[in-house]
């Protein structure tokens, strides 16, 4: 792995990215598989040392959990995570090579350890497929005059693409309460809420978009189903998406494939 990919994987990890940029990386996850096993052993490298996110698996027993968050606290751990991100430091002044390059003897045992005792490959590729997914088939606001709310759509769309995920969110908020017939604004809206891992507050838009009487309102149900395996509430995924399986509602083909995966 070279120093390029594994910038490109950091700033993936750190949502550096434009979506243009984002689009790619993720199209070459998908075809080349070698950086793609150096993509998902980054990533849990990532996610396992930050302490602010424990991410387990829902199916894992409560006393389990309890006694890998011990594990992943103690004195230990935490001195070699300082050890790690004192070299990671170094290693970005001198430019060589991300963290793994570096971890070894007891510090790559304590990483297999995390390996072992919280399962990433299909749980992180889960999350993979549902992140590149949210971002497929969003609507485009096509310009129809100078007309102000039309304006604040458009402007609103090319914030989000910018990344600029609160303007965004504000922007539409205030177009969705005088304007509740357009179903691309409350998946804007729940996509720049999931972005900003607001998973209640995109839950909520979902709700709404399917409670309400527009024609596209179930597509609520497939976002639901992605906002679930990203925030790891597993089980409530596959609820969603056997119910769109079962209705044939939008996007079910799909989720017969995701489902599957699952089971």
């Amino acid at each position: 792995m070279n120093l390029e990919d594994n910038i490109l994987i950091e700033k993936f990890l750190r949502n550096e990215f434009s979506e243009s940029e984002r689009v790619k990386f993720l199209e070459r996850i998908d075809t080349d598989t070698v950086f793609k096993k150096q993509f998902l052993l980054e990533q849990q490298l990532f996610e396992s040392l930050d302490e602010n996110d424990w991410s387990f698996i829902e199916n894992i027993d409560e006393k389990e959990v309890k006694e890998y968050e011990a594990l992943f606290r103690s004195e230990e751990i935490q001195v070699l995570k300082k050890t790690i991100e004192e070299a990671t430091r170094e290693n970005r002044r001198n430019e060589k090579g991300r963290i793994i390059r570096i971890i070894s003897g007891v510090a790559a045992a304590v990483v297999l350890l995390l390996f072992i005792f919280k399962p990433f490959s299909t749980n992180n590729s889960l999350q993979l497929y549902a992140e590149s997914e949210i971002m497929k088939g969003l609507p485009s606001f096509p310009e129809r005059g100078n007309n102000e709310a039309n304006n604040d759509l458009i402007t609103g769309e090319k914030l989000f693409k910018e990344q600029k995920y609160k303007e965004a969110v504000s922007l539409f908020d205030a177009f969705l309460l005088e304007n509740k017939d357009i179903s691309g604004v409350y998946i804007y809206i729940a996509v720049a809420n999931i972005e900003l891992k607001d998973y209640d507050r995109a839950l909520t838009v979902l709700d709404s978009l399917i409670n309400s009487d527009l024609i596209d309102g179930e597509k609520g149900y497939w976002y639901k189903s992605l906002l679930y395996i990203k925030s790891k509430q597993l089980k409530k995924a596959k609820k969603t998406l056997q119910l769109i399986i079962d209705k044939k509602y939008y996007k079910y083909k799909e989720a017969i494939v995701l489902l599957d995966k699952m089971n």
